[in-house]
This record gives C-alpha cells, sequence and structure tokens, in this order.
C-alpha cells in the first residue's frame, strides 16, 4: 500500500492537468449537489456564518449556499472567473493548494465556519497540504465536508489507473481515503456516499463529514441512562423486540398502554417483571378505556411522565418505532450525551418508513430482517420530529404539535439528525387489521376535527396493504454509507419538496 493508502499497483498520473470549471457554468450538470446542500444545512442548524470552499471552480455552487459569508479560494482562470463575475458578492483568495504555505488559509476558519472541499483532492500531486489545511480548520472548530470519486464504485474493483479523467492525479476507495485522512489527523465523523451529479445520480461520490466538536463531546460524554417513554395500543407483534431494543441501546423505558385488547398488557407485564430496573408500565386512562383514541390526553400523560425527571434525555417514541444514533458506534444514549456536551437540549429524529412488498406474514421478532424496503418521508409530519429532549424545570408542550416536536423554552437541536425507522404497518394482514378494525374506528372525533389522523385515509377495505417492491428503496449492509448524509440533514426533506405534485382530489 502506497502513503496515499492506494494499492501499491496503482499508477498515479505524473502531470497535473489545470480544470477550468468556468465552461461549466451555464451546464444543466450541477456536481456533488448534495455536498453543497448538507453544507447550508449545517451552516442552519449549527448556527454558523461563514462558508470556505476549498477549491470553489467557477463560483457557482457556492453562491447556491445561503451563508451571512462566502470565502472561495482557487487559483488561475477559475479565481479571475469568480473575481468578475461575483467580485461584488464574494471574498476570493488566490492559493496552491499543493504548497505547504495554504496553511495560512485556516486563519479564516473558526467555529462559525463550515469549510467544503469537494472534488479537488483529486486534482492534486501532492494532496498531503491540502489535507494539512483542512486539518487546521478542523482543529479551529470548522465544521469540515471534503468529497471525491470512489475509484470503485465509478471504474470497477479492477480499476488500478490511471484515471480516465485526465485532471485527475489519482483517486481512492471509500476505505482507503478515510485511512489517509485519519493518518493525517483528520478523523470522520461520517464517511459515506452522495451523488455524483444532478442527472447521473448515482452513489458514486465520497462524501466525509469532520467536526471536532463531536470528536470532544465523545470522550467527555457521561452515562445516565435516558428515559423513553412509550405509548401502546395492540403491538404484541412488535412490543417485546421493540422494548429490548431501547434497553439495548442504553436507555430505560416507561410503557403507557392504552388498553390494549390483544397481548400486548402481558407481555410488557412479564418484561417489566423480568427487569423492573429499566422497565415500567401503567395502563392510561387510569380509570379504565375511553371510547376513542384520545391522543392528545396521552400527550400530556407523557409530558407529566417526563416532568418527574429532570435533568434527564427523554424520548418520546411508540412501538412501533426503532431509534438509532447518527453515529454508527454510538448507542442511542451516548449520542444523546454527545448531543448535551456540544451545547444542545433537542435532538431532532428523520423517519424512513418500511413497507411490507407481499403476502408473508410478520414473524415477531424480525423487524429489521424481515422488513428491508423503505420510503423517505411523505408527509409534512415526517420532517417534523424534535422527539427527544433534556427534561429542564418545567413540562416541556408535546400536545400542542400532536406530538411532533418538543416546545420548550431555551430549546437548542443537534445539528445531527437521529434516525427512526418505522415500521407502521408489517404485512398485508396486519394492515388490514390495524388500519380497518384497530384504529379507523378509534379516533377522537375532536382531533380528526382538528386535521389529526389522517395518515391512514387513503386505506379501504378494497387496499391490498403492500407497496410495490420497485418504487421503495433496499435496506442492506451498504444503508448508512448511502443514505446517512440525507438523514443526519435535511436533504431528504429538500428531496421531498421539491417532487413532482399531481393535481387531483
Amino acid at each position: 500500500m502506497s502513503k496515499y493508502k492506494l494499492p501499491e499497483n496503482y499508477i498515479e498520473r505524473k502531470e497535473m492537468s489545470y480544470f477550468d470549471d468556468s465552461a461549466n457554468f451555464e451546464s444543466d450538470i450541477v456536481h456533488q449537489p448534495e455536498v453543497y446542500e448538507a453544507a447550508e444545512y449545517f451552516l442552519q442548524s449549527g448556527r454558523r456564518t461563514t462558508i470556505i470552499d476549498v477549491g470553489c471552480g467557477s463560483g457557482r455552487k457556492l453562491r447556491s449556499v445561503n451563508a451571512d459569508r462566502h470565502i472561495g479560494v482557487d487559483f488561475g482562470s477559475n479565481l479571475s472567473f469568480c473575481r468578475q463575475r461575483f467580485d461584488a458578492w464574494g471574498e476570493w483568495i488566490e492559493a496552491d493548494l499543493s504548497r505547504e504555505d495554504c496553511i495560512v488559509l485556516a486563519d479564516h476558519a473558526d467555529g462559525g465556519t463550515v469549510v467544503v472541499c469537494a472534488d479537488v483532492i483529486e486534482h492534486l500531486l501532492d494532496p498531503e497540504p491540502l489535507v494539512a489545511l483542512l486539518c487546521a480548520c478542523y482543529r479551529r472548530g470548522a465544521l469540515v465536508l471534503t468529497s471525491t470519486p470512489d475509484r470503485i464504485r465509478a471504474r470497477g474493483a479492477e480499476h488500478c489507473g490511471p484515471a480516465p479523467n485526465r485532471s485527475h492525479i489519482r483517486e481512492w476507495a471509500l476505505e482507503e481515503y478515510v485511512e489517509f485522512l485519519a493518518d493525517h489527523d483528520l478523523p470522520v465523523a461520517y464517511a459515506g456516499y452522495t451523488l455524483n451529479n444532478s442527472v447521473m445520480r448515482e452513489l458514486r461520490t465520497i462524501v466525509t463529514i469532520h467536526d471536532i466538536a463531536v470528536d470532544r463531546a465523545r470522550v467527555n460524554a457521561t452515562r445516565d441512562r435516558p428515559l423513553a417513554i412509550l405509548a401502546c395500543y395492540n403491538e404484541a407483534d412488535v412490543i417485546a423486540e421493540v422494548a429490548a431494543d431501547i434497553v439495548e441501546q442504553g436507555c430505560d423505558l416507561v410503557a403507557i398502554d392504552n388498553w390494549s385488547t390483544d397481548e400486548t398488557w402481558s407481555i410488557l407485564t412479564t418484561l417489566a417483571a423480568s427487569n423492573p430496573l429499566r422497565i415500567g408500565l401503567e395502563r392510561f386512562p387510569a380509570g379504565g378505556p375511553d371510547v376513542h383514541f384520545e391522543w392528545r390526553q396521552i400527550l400530556r400523560r407523557k409530558e407529566v411522565v417526563a416532568h418527574k425527571f429532570p435533568g434527564r434525555w427523554i424520548v418520546h417514541t411508540d412501538a412501533d418505532e426503532l431509534r438509532r444514533s447518527p453515529f454508527l458506534d454510538l448507542t442511542l444514549a451516548d449520542a444523546l450525551h454527545v448531543a448535551q456536551q456540544t451545547g444542545a437540549n433537542r435532538v431532532d429524529f428523520n423517519v424512513i418508513n418500511f413497507r411490507p412488498v407481499d403476502d408473508r406474514p410478520f414473524r415477531p421478532g424480525t423487524l429489521e430482517t424481515d422488513l428491508s424496503y423503505f420510503e423517505y418521508g411523505t408527509r409534512p409530519g415526517h420532517f417534523k420530529q424534535a422527539k427527544a429532549w433534556l427534561q429542564g424545570a418545567d413540562a416541556v408542550d408535546l400536545a400542542s404539535s400532536g406530538g411532533h416536536s418538543a416546545e420548550f423554552s431555551g430549546a437548542v437541536s443537534f445539528p445531527y439528525k437521529f434516525l427512526l425507522r418505522h415500521y407502521p404497518i408489517r404485512s398485508a394482514e396486519h394492515g388490514r387489521r390495524k388500519v380497518l378494525m384497530e384504529r379507523r374506528g378509534r379516533w377522537s372525533p375532536d382531533e380528526r376535527a382538528a386535521g389529526w389522523h389522517v395518515q391512514y385515509d387513503e386505506f379501504s377495505e378494497m387496499s391490498s396493504f403492500k407497496w410495490e417492491q420497485e418504487k421503495l428503496i433496499g435496506c442492506d449492509a451498504s444503508f448508512w454509507r448511502e443514505h446517512g448524509l440525507p438523514i443526519m440533514t435535511d436533504i431528504a426533506e429538500r428531496r421531498w419538496k421539491s417532487r413532482p405534485r399531481v393535481d387531483g382530489p
């Protein structure tokens, strides 16, 4: 393996060919579009003000990012183009990123900065000065985003150079690139794949995130157990698996059963008896079942329960949900404490909905193995999911938002969204029973009049309660590498908002 962590037989180019990006300024193709969308998201969610685009090319993508201050770094005709076209709008700095003195550019970076270096490193004969610059920005508190083509995904596993693109000196595969950066003291908070461009939309480009605030928080995070407050009704097929998962994720559990008529309460009772230190339960309302499903009252009960635990992280969850950290090596509990160490007291989630695609019955205990096709959020509520918070002295307000957001004075959301794996319908048979028999007749008329409980209105006795597999996304071992970036940012929501609209009843 070479010093760049490439295979020993990899053939690098020996001469640099300048890439003039100004010729692509009017092109319909935008390369690495999600990198700049992520940059804008982290600027806004992290309350940062400045973006530095290292190797900004024509400045087109930098111009698309909403920020208080824009700094573009390049040289030659690219920088001349930027100065001529955008001189009154941005700040333009000339630098040779293959020279050691480029590190002085780090003086422009601090904790209020996002640094982007998108598809630049592969152009340099000597990339180490650039990496030293990015590392210096990282140490000064900037959030650093990089991207570069993935050699194997773009060229095939047997490709060993030289790169077909004559302006590319060398190209890495993901593991090689991450190891190269780590060897130069630039650890990753996330490494995965992103779209190569806006037309082909193939996951052939490596993307990395580097955040010293997260790395420092990992060292200082405490290990107190958060409390998950779970509401349920007739979830006997999944309640044991979900409860066990909550405990495995480092949380304690209070289950609020809304007078289930199946075996849910019996299962919970057995679980609580075997693990009384981690699982508590109650039936609500205390006096017996209501005629209708009163979600607002359940939410208010959750507010009361949470208020008993000041100083503790609370997770508002349901029996058909599995919640995950945005950092694969951290449990949900550990990641919540990382969020706290960075100054956050609330966490947002991004929803992916898993769907049945055939007539197979659901087998209890197989949520993560048998249901393997999902879709991103399809309604506004899927993108309003502020459902974990650090409980303060005052009660939070869940009920006003229908349970979508814990509202309280001084809320500061963690910039990285967590993952909510949602399994509302586990099989065609389960969907018919749940929607047509157990839910539809129980909705509160007052809450329906307020616009709540509309998620199943599209279903009827004629519905198959199955989804077309080809319209869903398969979930496999590459899931987090391929979907981590849109999940931990607002990219999934941006996609939803920009989707084609279909008029109709």
